[in-house]
């Protein structure tokens, strides 16, 4: 009987094996293993454990290919019988080894404000780390969004992949502030200017004089001397993050007019403003609304003395209103405030349609809404069960005069089956934020 060598061939490399070697390789690998080729010859391999593995490849070649099913040890054999039916055998012991299981985690939370980061660790130490972002320690730095996890490599070269963890950064606010009326005995008023990119601010903190005033968009405050001041704002996300400004102004000789409103904000949704004249010895005065769409600027009465003032906003954001005083001796005084209107985003989408020769209800399947007109950018794409485009359009959908039936630009489904459909609206608002909105809709006749 004569002696044949078996090796085992990784990648492009072959490496000659004696018997009774250990081979250490990882569960889930597959590997090939042969011995040289003798065109003559039958060769018949065999696995001490069919349990631990298995052949990817007939195993009466000189060459096979085995799959590492589970960890453990087993021999594998291997038998050549030429043509003068002499034999040859070779075998060689195989370690498989289980594969790490790598845990990544984090004592922080995972969602932080800009400019914060946190630590992610790996459970156990390995023989060689390499994070996505680059990093190769036991332990990785991460300021910014984004899935983290880490590929490791043990001791017996296997390799695995760890759980990802998400983080999540929230923008800080922006804080600022508009002042307007710094004059002597007459309410300075401190505007709430602050913008956030995304989130939304929920609260803020003023501080004058050492004072603190919670939760106001506006503040007013009386100074009884010309002299330099300065008022402070600290504003808070809905996420917890938080910006402050300090800004110095100065205060001169007082006018006269003075008036309140309320709400302290109006929207889209409730846009009624009530204007309050709180001026004392007044004789006549004048509202002008910074909006006001006729240009005459008199709005609820011209020179009256005794009526509070009611107005409709349209424009978002910061609304001047000037109240023009007039006393017994002729003297003239004004104060602008400003009245913040916020926009209230308003959409729906219906989850059923029917398409139908003649004009129906459900005739038309696209959004509704407030103040769609001013979109900045809009598209409305629907998907069929296989992700496929079924209707695309980037113009605003035109509604009858009662807008219930779509007129133009909405999906009428004339030529798709029946069934459930996925839509996505994505939207640039009258403000520039980008919402995407979506959803399903069962098409039925």
């Amino acid at each position: 009987m004569k002696r044949i060598r078996l090796f085992i061939l990784l990648f492009l490399l072959s490496f000659s094996m004696g018997a009774q070697e250990i081979i250490h390789l990882c569960k889930g690998d597959n590997h090939n293993f042969g011995i040289d080729y003798n065109p003559n010859s039958f060769f018949q391999w065999h696995i001490g454990d069919s349990s631990l593995a298995s052949f990817a490849s007939a195993d009466t070649i000189h060459q096979v290919t085995i799959d590492l099913n589970k960890a453990g040890l087993f021999k594998l054999f291997i038998e050549e019988i030429d043509k003068n039916g002499c034999s040859g055998y070779d075998s060689i012991f195989i370690k498989i080894h289980e594969l790490p299981k790598p845990n990544i985690f984090t004592n922080a939370n995972t969602s932080f404000c800009h400019g914060d980061s946190i630590q992610l660790f790996i459970d156990s130490l390995y023989g060689h780390n390499i994070w996505n972002n680059g990093d190769t320690l036991n332990y990785t730095y991460v300021n910014s969004d984004g899935n983290f996890f880490v590929i490791v490599t043990d001791t017996n070269g296997c390799k695995d992949t760890s759980n990802i963890i998400y983080t999540d950064v929230h923008p800080n606010p922006n804080a600022d502030i508009i002042i307007d009326g710094s004059c002597v005995d007459v309410p300075t008023l401190f505007i709430d200017n602050s913008s956030i990119v995304s989130d939304s601010i929920v609260s803020n903190i003023w501080r004058i004089n050492n004072v603190n005033i919670f939760n106001r968009d506006t503040i007013s405050y009386n100074y009884s001397n010309a002299d330099e001041y300065s008022i402070e704002i600290i504003v808070f996300s809905d996420f917890g993050c938080k910006d402050s400004l300090v800004k110095y102004f100065s205060v001169y000789e007082s006018p006269i007019a003075s008036f309140d409103f309320f709400p302290n904000t109006a929207s889209v949704l409730e846009p009624e403003v009530n204007l309050i004249n709180t001026t004392s010895e007044k004789t006549s005065s004048i509202w002008i609304v910074e909006d006001d769409i006729d240009g005459s600027g008199f709005i609820h009465g011209t020179y009256d003395t005794s009526f509070s003032a009611y107005y409709k906003f349209e424009n978002i954001g910061l609304n001047e209103v000037k109240l023009v005083i007039t006393d017994t001796n002729q003297c003239v005084d004004s104060l602008i405030q400003y009245i913040k209107m916020t926009y209230d985003f308003v959409f729906y989408m219906p989850n059923s349609f029917s398409p139908s020769i003649t004009p129906s209800l459900n005739d038309g399947f696209g959004p509704k809404g407030l103040r769609m007109d001013r979109y900045k950018s809009y598209e409305f794409i629907v998907f069929n069960q296989w992700g496929e485009k079924v209707f695309r359009t980037d113009k605003i959908p035109e509604y009858d005069n009662e807008g219930k039936v779509c007129l133009r630009n909405c999906w009428e489904g004339k030529d798709n089956q029946d069934g459930v459909y996925s839509w996505l609206v994505i939207i640039e608002d009258e403000l520039g934020a980008i919402r995407k909105k979506y959803g399903h809709v069962t098409l039925w006749r």
